[in-house]
Parts: C-alpha cells; sequence; structure tokens
C-alpha cells in the first residue's frame, strides 16, 4: 500500500510528539577584521527581534546561548567600524548555528564621530569585487525549488544564467558564454569539475555536485569583469567555501532521498579549538532506475555514483589557523543496446592544506598546497555486420594536478588595502586514445601521453576607498603556460560611486583568458602512415575583454533592485582552420576536440539584466530576473552567426513561504515555487528532403544557428515540513522539478526508419524526496 503525502503531514503533525515548550538552540560565532584576520573584542551583538545585547570577547568571540528556537537577525557595531547585518537567521534544535563574521574598518571620521556604511546582504565575500558578483548563502540553495541542495542548479535562477537546456545537466551558461568558461575554485584555488558524470574533456558540468549544500559555507558568484585574484576563467567564477566543524559540540545528520543516502557528522578534536567535519553519500539514483520506481528517459544510460568531503580545523597560537579538507567522487556507468556495450568510470579526489597567518595590524598572509587528480576511463565494443563483436574504442585521461597559491593582504590604512599573490600549477597529464580504424579493421591510437607542463600565474590589486561613497579597485593578472611558452598580460578595473544610503553605481573592466583541456594542445593527426603531428600544440589562451557598468537601488531594507549592461568582445578563439568548417570552441560544452584549430575566432556578448529581489523577511521572500542578451561568433569564413547559447531572453520568477503549524512553533511547513523562462538554444536545422535522399542526417548548414527551438519553460516547486524536537530537527520535503510535465525540446533528430524529423525532450516531472535528521 502507497502512503500518500497527506498522511506522512498528518503523521508528522499530530503523531509525534508535542512539548510543553519552544525548543532551544545556541548561537554563537566569531568576529574578526576582514583586512587583517584578527579577533575583534568589544563588538556590540544586538539580536533581534530578542533586543539583547552581549559583547564578543578578547579573541572577537560571541554567544546567545540556550535561544528558543526560530529565525534571529544580529547587528554588529563596534566604533571605528562599519555597521555588519545579519538577517533572518535560522536557528533549528538538531545543530547550533555558528556564524563568521568580518568587520571592515571605517572610511571616514569627523569630529571622533565615526559615518558607518551598512553592509548590502548579497555583497561579496571578495571584498575586492565591485560589478557582477553576488554572495549566496547555503539557506538559498536550500530554499530554492528545483535547486537538488546544488549550488550549481539555485545560480541559474540569477540574471544572465541559464542552463544549456538538458535537464539531466547542471550546466551553468553565463551571459551567452560556453559553460567551458567557467572556473571552479574552493579555499581560494581551482578545483577540477566538482560534478559527477561530466561530458568530457573541459566539462564543468555533470548531472550532480559532489559538493552539496551541507558540507558548504556562505560563498560568492561572479558574471563578469573579476578581480585580479581570478585567473584562468572566462565567463564566470564559483568561489567557494567548505564549512568548519562544530569546535564544541558534537552533531550529526542523516539523509534519504532520491538523490542519496547520505550522513554527516561534526565535532570537537581538542578543547583548543580543533574541529572536524565529514560527509558521505552514496547514491539511491540507480537502485530507483533498475526497480522501476523512479521513470526517467536516460537514453539507457545507468548511473552509479559515491562521494565524500571533509575539513580538519587546527588554530594554534604563533603559526596561524591551518585547515586539512578534500573532497572525492566515484561514478560508473554502463550504456548497452542491441548493438553496442559501452562503459564508464569517472573518478576525482582532490585534498588541500591551508593556512591563514595573522600578522597583526598589518595584515595576513594566506597560502593553500592542493593535490587532484581526475580520471575518466571509456571502453565501447560495438556488433559489425558479421556478428561479430569488436573494440570500437578505449580510452583513459587522467589529470594529476600540484597547485600552490599565497597572497598577502596588506592593510595599508583604513581607506586601502593590497592583496598580491601568485599561483603555481605542476600539471601532470596521461591520454591513452584508442579508436577502431574500420578501413584498417584495427584500434588505431590517436593521442599517447604521459608527462606534466607547468602553468604560472601573479596577480597584485589595490582596493581603494577614496571617501564613503567612491571605491576603486584595480591590478594586473599574469599568466604563461610553459607547454607552449604562451603568456598573458590583463589589467582589471572597478569603481563604486555611493550617491547616498540607497543609490549606487558601478563600472568594470577587465581583460581574462582560458586555458584548453592539455588533451586539446596534444592532438594528435596522421600526417603519412605512422606518423603523427601535433598541429594545435601552439594554440594561444581564449580571451576576452569584459565591460560592464550597474546601477544599485535598496528600495527598503528588504527589497532591492538591481541592473547591469555589459559587453564582452572574445578573440583569439580557436576555430576550425577548414573554410567550410563552423567550429568555434564558443559553442563547445566539453568533449574532447579533433579539430585542427587557429586562433583567429572572434566573439560577442552584450546584453542588460534586471534582479528585483525581496529578501527573506517575515517568513516569505521573493525574486525576480529577467535578461536580454546577444551572442554572436565569428568562424573562419568571415560570417557573424548566432552562438549555440543565444537564447536572446531569459527569465525567473521564484518566492517562497514559511507557515509556523504549531502553537509551540516548533513544527513549520514551508511553500517554494520558482518559473523558468527562456527562449531555446540555437541550432543547425536537418534538411528533410536531403536526409531522405541519403538515408542520413543531413543538416542545412546555410542556415547553421538562425533558427531557435521552442521557448523553454518549467514550473518547479518544493515543499517541506520541519519538525524541531527536544535534541533533533526532523525535515520531510518533495523537491517537485517541471510540475506541469511540460515537454521542452532540446535536440530535434532524423530518423531514417520513419523517414521524419524526432525531438529528444529534457526531463519530465520529476519529484525529490526526501527525509532529513540534524541531531
Amino acid at each position: 500500500m502507497k502512503l500518500k503525502v497527506y498522511h506522512l503531514i498528518f503523521f508528522a503533525l499530530f503523531v509525534v510528539p508535542g512539548f510543553s515548550q519552544t525548543p532551544t538552540q545556541n548561537l554563537r560565532g566569531k568576529i574578526i577584521d576582514r583586512e587583517t584576520q584578527v579577533g575583534l573584542p568589544g563588538v556590540n551583538v544586538h539580536i533581534f527581534p530578542l533586543n539583547l545585547i552581549v559583547s564578543s570577547n578578547p579573541d572577537g568571540s560571541f554567544s546567545f546561548p540556550k535561544l528558543p528556537i526560530g529565525r534571529y537577525s544580529l547587528l554588529f557595531s563596534l566604533v571605528g567600524y562599519d555597521k555588519s547585518t545579519l538577517a533572518n537567521i535560522e536557528l533549528g534544535s538538531g545543530k547550533e548555528t555558528v556564524l563568521s563574521v568580518e568587520l571592515t574598518e571605517s572610511v571616514t571620521a569627523l569630529n571622533d564621530l565615526v559615518v558607518h556604511k551598512e553592509n548590502l546582504k548579497d555583497q561579496t565575500i571578495n571584498e575586492m569585487t565591485l560589478v557582477s558578483g553576488r554572495q549566496f548563502s547555503i539557506q538559498e540553495s536550500n530554499r530554492y525549488a528545483g535547486g537538488y541542495a546544488d549550488a550549481s542548479r539555485m545560480v541559474m535562477s540569477f540574471a544572465g544564467v541559464t542552463s544549456s537546456g538538458n535537464d539531466q545537466n547542471n550546466e551553468i551558461v553565463i551571459r551567452g558564454n560556453s559553460p567551458k568558461g567557467l572556473l571552479w575554485r574552493i579555499e581560494g584555488v581551482e578545483i577540477p569539475n566538482p560534478n559527477h558524470f561530466g561530458d568530457g574533456q573541459g566539462s564543468t558540468s555533470g548531472i550532480i555536485s559532489m559538493l552539496n549544500s551541507a558540507s558548504l559555507a556562505n560563498s560568492d558568484f561572479l558574471t563578469g569583469a573579476f578581480p585580479s585574484e581570478y585567473g584562468n576563467a572566462l565567463s564566470g567564477v564559483f568561489d567557494l567555501k567548505f564549512r568548519r566543524g562544530n569546535n564544541q559540540k558534537h552533531e550529526f545528520m542523516a539523509q534519504l532521498s532520491v538523490i542519496g543516502i547520505e550522513t554527516s557528522a561534526e565535532g570537537p578534536i581538542s578543547k583548543k579549538g580543533a574541529s572536524y567535519r565529514f560527509n558521505f553519500r552514496y547514491s539511491t539514483l540507480e537502485l530507483l532506475l533498475k526497480s522501476g520506481l523512479l521513470k526517467i528517459e536516460t537514453g539507457g544510460f545507468s548511473p552509479a555514483y559515491r562521494d565524500m568531503n571533509f575539513t580538519l580545523n587546527f588554530p594554534t597560537k604563533k603559526l596561524g589557523t591551518f585547515a586539512l579538507w578534500g573532497f572525492g567522487g566515484l561514478n560508473l556507468s554502463d550504456d548497452k543496446d542491441l548493438n553496442s556495450v559501452q562503459n564508464n568510470q569517472g573518478k576525482t579526489g582532490v585534498i588541500g592544506l591551508s593556512n591563514t597567518y595573522s600578522l597583526g595590524k598589518k595584515g595576513y598572509l594566506y597560502s593553500v598546497l592542493m593535490a587532484s587528480r581526475e580520471r575518466a576511463k571509456e571502453f565501447e565494443e560495438i556488433l559489425l555486420s558479421n556478428k561479430n563483436w569488436v573494440v570500437n574504442k578505449q580510452k583513459l585521461f587522467q589529470y594529476d594536478n600540484l597547485r600552490f597559491s599565497s597572497f598577502y593582504n596588506y592593510k595599508i590604512s583604513s581607506k586601502a588595502s593590497l592583496r598580491t599573490g601568485l599561483v603555481f600549477s605542476n600539471l601532470g597529464y596521461e591520454f591513452d586514445d584508442n579508436r577502431r580504424d574500420n578501413s584498417r579493421n584495427r584500434l588505431v591510437n590517436f593521442l599517447f601521453e604521459n608527462d606534466n607542463t607547468f602553468f604560472f600565474q601573479a596577480y597584485s590589486q589595490l582596493k581603494f576607498n577614496i571617501n564613503r561613497k567612491i571605491s576603486f579597485s584595480g591590478g594586473i593578472h599574469y599568466n604563461k603556460f610553459l607547454l607552449n611558452n604562451n603568456q598573458t598580460f590583463e589589467p582589471r578595473l572597478a569603481a563604486k560611486y555611493q550617491t547616498n544610503r540607497k543609490n549606487a553605481f558601478s563600472a568594470g573592466f577587465g581583460l581574462h583568458s582560458r586555458l584548453e583541456p592539455i588533451s586539446v594542445y596534444l592532438l594528435k593527426r596522421r600526417k603519412t602512415g605512422e606518423i603523427f603531428e601535433k598541429p594545435n600544440k601552439n594554440l594561444g589562451l581564449t580571451r576576452a575583454a569584459h565591460y560592464v557598468v550597474g546601477y544599485h537601488r535598496v528600495l527598503n531594507p528588504n527589497w532591492n533592485l538591481k541592473i547591469e549592461a555589459y559587453y564582452q568582445k572574445l578573440f583569439q578563439i580557436p576555430i576550425d582552420t577548414s573554410q567550410r568548417s563552423l567550429f568555434s570552441i564558443l559553442n563547445a560544452s566539453a568533449g574532447l576536440i579533433g579539430n585542427v584549430m587557429t586562433n583567429e575566432g572572434e566573439g560577442e556578448n552584450k546584453g542588460i539584466e534586471l534582479t528585483l529581489e525581496r529578501y527573506f523577511y517575515n517568513n516569505y521572500y521573493f525574486m525576480f530576473t529577467g535578461s536580454l542578451f546577444d551572442s554572436k561568433f565569428l568562424a573562419r569564413d568571415g560570417k557573424w552567426r548566432n552562438t549555440v547559447f543565444n537564447n536572446t531572453y531569459a527569465g525567473n520568477i521564484l518566492g517562497g513561504k514559511e507557515f509556523s503549524v504549531s502553537k509551540q512553533k516548533n513544527k513549520f511547513l514551508v511553500i517554494n515555487s520558482r518559473l523558468i523562462w527562456r527562449g531555446g538554444n540555437r541550432y543547425i536545422p536537418i534538411n528533410l528532403a536531403e536526409s531522405i535522399k541519403r538515408n542520413t542526417t543531413v543538416n542545412d548548414v546555410t542556415k547553421a544557428f538562425e533558427p531557435r527551438l521552442p521557448d523553454y519553460w518549467r514550473i518547479d516547486m518544493g515543499l517541506a515540513l520541519k519538525i524541531n524536537l527536544k535534541k533533533a530537527t526532523w525535515a520531510l520535503s518533495a523537491d517537485i522539478q517541471n510540475l506541469t510535465n511540460r515537454k521542452n525540446i532540446i535536440q530535434e533528430r532524423y530518423n531514417s526508419i520513419t523517414n521524419n524529423i524526432l525531438y529528444n525532450y529534457a526531463l519530465p516531472l520529476l519529484p525529490i524526496f526526501s527525509f532529513k535528521v540534524d541531531f
């Protein structure tokens, strides 16, 4: 007998024992100077709506013990520093809430009266970012409908950000750029693609992230004109931070969902403040697909995956704070039909050691050493017409990277700070690409390499607050790729003018670049017989110039309006050397690229974005984002065309509300919804008459990327019931993607049997149920 959702809600509301009083929990944290990372004593911490005030201890720590569960807002104030607010912090009975707060020294003081400038709720953690950046909280990634607690899917609600159209993939398309241009960082250093089932070389996405919201702290997402600190990024930056474990109390979490079986643990290691945090997840998706309980179109794709991540934090008295952290994931898939058998295996592992060393009032030094391995194996057998099975391809791609990154953040004065750093990367690689040559009736090796090369980056950037209204950030980033000695110098500039407490104008400019996967540079092409050449070895970095202007208005303390316009000139774009080819790297998402290329391509992205947002307050929130944009590329034939990602327009409407459903205010019903709407992807149409005549797919290249697939839209809904018991929080939720079961077309294809055009569709209605316990 199937248990209906309302039976579960009834059970949770009325069968679970109640309490005569609301459960309590601790709220605590530490306050530090943003520029020096030194703890700040004597900070007044005002908590609302209780209207209580405490002062921070000599090390910057503060605590509000045994608060009734609910939502609270905090105001931090200290003479000589800008005020800071943290709004609508959720406090549950299952886990303590531990905050890390950074305050910035005030710029202007008049006759000992300090003029305070309160920070905006969505400003980035990296204060060098003055344009095209947003801080996101983990509560947001949990709150947005259709997000699967995956930050990659959550940011698709932001202005200027869309998906590639395939719901089975969390590809991030920023301002019409290819997903390949996205840089992933964690703890201040570049990492390999942190997603399961990436699409191959250069992929920045996959079906689901290895880093879910339970493991992350508040982080930054950037979409253009990045500060000098960020290199090897063309379209955007995901600047993630791991959450530290509770250093005073052991806490645990267990979750069962369609996504996976997940457990986590955290707590103190010693009385000196050291802590641990571990998270492990095992996929249930494979079992559900095989059992038939979950019916979605996968094209014969049978996935299995597992992942883990951790942080170990060790503060010391003389050597600063050390953190050992890492994550890893394994994914396996089988794809079988009557004529082929394909097996794929992917492994990713990352481990890092970071150190934050305070230099007192002069600033701090941050260093991180990271080692990673990214490994992908592919094996395929096919059935020939003579009924014999033969190996069609056998591939291995492995990257072993060792990176060291360090910067010195020097506090020149209350008005200025200087950050100077370097990144040294040892890029190891092993490639073995064997493909069947039918004319020779055997496997032929197209790529065999086992070596390493180096990538060096250096940067310096200055943040200068001329006065309390005008801020400036500028610097330069330098790259050198030692495989072919290609190098770039990239200036970056940004400014912000705060006319008053409600209005601000901003502008930014930057040159940026991105490496292609090393396999692209080392591609082998047969010259004669068994003699091969490497025609792409001297390719330069793909480059872009970003220009951004913006306007920001605070409509009231909880309503925010932001408008940004941008122009991107992309140049030195790798394109095919053939005059007939339309290939440009700007249309590629991932995969091994077998083209002989030259850096003679160009591209243009331009558009305007609007965000109207009501922050979560009085138990509800709302956000509307809209984008109008144009994305073009220039191939070898000299004709400007639409890129695949030129959807022209995109928009999101999302909101949600939280209801208290018990007298003790320990049970809450949460409803979230989201509408996504955008233009369809561009494509090369099929010439049906010629396809029928030749009995194979023939594209009409004369109309390449002119037509657009039908508009993509879907409605997502999230329902959750949270129950706070004395020492635990239960959460029963359903995240429903594509509530109306709309059939969004993502591809057209020719069927040679029926002689007509068929379509592939995005995911149908997909409910993700989960049960979670924090204790």
